[in-house]
Order: C-alpha cells, then structure tokens, then sequence
C-alpha cells in the first residue's frame, strides 16, 4: 500500500508543476532550442546553415513558421508558443 501512495503522491507532484516558463526574447529561444543543431552563428553543424547566405534565408515567414512548428526532412517540429516563435524568427533575421 506504501508503494502505491508513494507512486501517487510522485505523479501529483509531477503533473501540479505546470508548463514551463516561457522564453522572452528570440537569442534565448535559439540559444536554448535552436543552436545546438544550427549553430551558435546560424552556420549549421547537424541542421543546416540559416545564415544570410542560405537558402532558407530568402524563405518568406510562413515557410519558417512551417518549418519550426511542424517540422521539416530531419528536423522534428518544435514546441513553441506563437510569441516564441515570433521571436526567434525576428532574432534570426535581425542577424543577416
């Protein structure tokens, strides 16, 4: 009976932590989620380059909107809020 109150009480404590904190600007949602497969200077390294020089760099919003929300080829989608995503897509072309 202890190990069934214990596993409850765990599962409790885990589902009442609530969502994680969202990020507030676009370098921190790159850094955090973006970086370690497109490199710290958008150079790429396992995903491709998103530096100016690109292809996905003439890509219009809705194909980078695309593209982060729903994923691409080998790059899964990500989970983000709409801020978030507005953000780390206005950080990254603020960087062309």
């Amino acid at each position: 009976m202890k190990k069934i109150n214990l596993l409850l009480l765990l599962f409790f404590i885990s589902c009442s932590q609530g969502a994680p904190e969202e990020f507030q600007t676009g370098k921190a949602v790159y850094e955090a989620r973006c970086s370690a497969c497109h490199g710290s200077e958008f150079e790429g390294r396992v995903g491709p380059s998103i530096d100016s020089n690109s292809p996905s760099a003439s890509m219009p919003d809705s194909y980078w909107i695309q593209t982060i929300t729903k994923g691409k080829g080998s790059m899964p989608a990500v989970r983000l809020s709409e801020n978030e995503v507005n953000l780390v897509l206005e950080y990254i072309k603020s960087n062309y």
